[in-house]
């Protein structure tokens, strides 16, 4: 754990607290959620840190050098995150102009990043425009982060939007710690290579002391990155680079807050909301999916399977209801509009086939719910679908194992998804069959009560054991502080 001598410092593309303007006009802060934000909140405070980041809106002038930091006590509200955690810490918000808004958030980050490391090759752009704005926004976050920090601070700097940040701060600070840690898959070479830049990032990731990773396979792939454009081997996952810096490249996968989870699915008021939501669902069976909308999440491909298990068994009509609870995101983007349509299209024309006067299959809440009714769908779910086509980590089904206090329920989680590195006792599939998945969860209807205990018993075990705090602790313990 860092001391306050090392203050910890976190960059990141959003900040931990974000602006709402409500129905009067007026602007405030809320605080986010996210299993980093439960994990860096308290550290942060301990060691009076600083959390550098992006609120969310469009500015007018970008230039503002230093940025004020504000303390998080004159923010704070009774949805503070963590209850009454003693100390406090400052954020900085860095201003972010509408045109770069569009250019470096939508299009680069999310249009070309996201799409190409998700292995959605056909829906990336390759932009120079986009690339400039990008470059200029990362260039800006180090500017930023040099005014306010001093060499004995610890620099972690979070994801995909920020990759060249460690470059500009190398060359602001020679001398600086600087950790970095990727939240999304490493591709294989031959889709990261279609990026123009790709040697840019390289280079920026080598500016690191440490880069984590959280799954093995992105960190080989990142390794044979390297190996071709640097020409050095990293057999013992450490790198030299032509100054000096020694790269550690690690695998650390991040996990949630156990007790959070565990803790509300066991108070009154959320059983009292399972057994409100099993009522109200009148089917035996409960599937549920949570997930953004997005396209990497598979959703589409959830919805056929569940249409072919329905044409396959006609036996299951009025047993099973399926709840999609769909988080709106990058309502902006083209790609994401274009596939709420669609979703929206599937759903209609499953539940206008198969629905009878008092049944449909599907239930559709495209909203974000609060965290209790969240725990409770979760607790109420005999069976989760957690079927990414590509994901980093995919959280949703380590909360889904955690609100199981009742040792219940079955998970269906996708190959590709990197928690199943982890979770060994799920029903693993393929998200691009749907004969595979429409299997699964007729397996997954009729798996016997001591076989589901048995496997859940497993896997709650494993995520109390490996859960945020220890992720945490794992990173902070190989930046050596003393």
């Amino acid at each position: 754990m860092p001391s306050k001598q090392h203050k910890l410092i976190v960059i990141s593309n959003r900040l931990p607290f974000y602006k709402v303007t409500d129905e009067t006009g007026t602007t405030r802060w809320k605080q986010a959620t996210g299993g980093l934000i439960t994990a860096l909140d308290p550290v942060l405070r301990k060691t009076r840190g600083v959390w550098l980041g992006w609120d969310g809106s469009a500015h007018s002038s970008v230039t503002q050098t230093p940025i004020p930091l504000i303390d998080v006590r004159e923010i704070d509200t009774h949805e503070h995150l963590l209850g009454d955690e003693p100390g406090y810490y400052y954020i900085g918000n860095i201003p972010i102009s509408a045109e770069e808004v569009e250019e470096y958030y939508n299009r680069f980050s999310n249009g070309t990043l996201w799409s190409l490391f998700h292995y959605f090759f056909e829906k990336s752009s390759i932009n120079y425009a986009s690339w400039n704005a990008y470059y200029e926004v990362n260039y800006r976050f180090a500017q930023h982060l040099e005014s306010v920090t001093t060499p004995d601070d610890i620099i972690w700097v979070h994801d995909f939007h920020l990759f060249l940040v460690p470059f500009f701060l190398r060359k602001l600070r020679p001398q600086q710690m600087i950790h970095f840690f990727l939240h999304i898959p490493f591709p294989h070479l031959d889709i990261f290579s279609i990026i123009p830049w790709h040697k840019q990032i390289l280079e920026s990731l080598l500016c690191c002391n440490t880069v984590g990773f959280h799954h093995k396979q992105y960190l080989r792939n990142a390794r044979e990155a390297v190996k071709l454009y640097k020409k050095e081997k990293l057999s013992t996952g450490t790198v030299t680079i032509e100054d000096g810096i020694d790269t550690r490249f690690y695998v650390n996968p991040i996990s949630i807050d156990f007790d959070r989870f565990d803790t509300t699915a066991r108070s009154a008021e959320v059983i009292a909301r399972k057994e409100e939501i099993r009522t109200q669902c009148g089917c035996p069976h409960l599937l549920l999916g949570v997930d953004r909308l997005d396209y990497s999440k598979g959703i589409k491909e959830r919805l056929l399977a569940l249409e072919h298990l329905l044409e396959e068994h006609q036996e299951l009509k009025g047993q099973l209801a399926y709840y999609q609870v769909a988080v709106p995101s990058r309502e902006n983007v083209e790609a994401y509009q274009t596939l709420k349509k669609e979703v929206d299209e599937i759903i209609g024309r499953i539940n206008g086939k198969f629905s009878t006067g008092v049944w449909s299959p599907i239930h559709y809440i495209y909203n974000v719910v609060t965290f209790e009714e969240l725990v409770a769908l979760y607790s109420a779910a005999d069976i989760a679908l957690v079927t990414p086509l590509r994901d980093g980590m995919n959280l949703v089904c380590k909360e889904y194992i955690a609100s199981h206090a009742d040792n219940d329920g079955v998970l269906i989680l996708s190959k590709f998804a990197g928690a199943i590195a982890e979770i060994k006792n799920c029903l693993s599939i393929n998200p691009y069959s749907i004969e595979d998945m429409s299997s699964a969860i007729y397996c997954a209807l009729h798996m016997s009560l001591k076989e589901r205990n048995r496997r859940m018993i497993k896997m709650r075990r494993n995520i109390r054991l490996n859960n945020i705090q220890s992720w945490l602790k794992n990173c902070l313990d190989l930046f050596n502080i003393n």
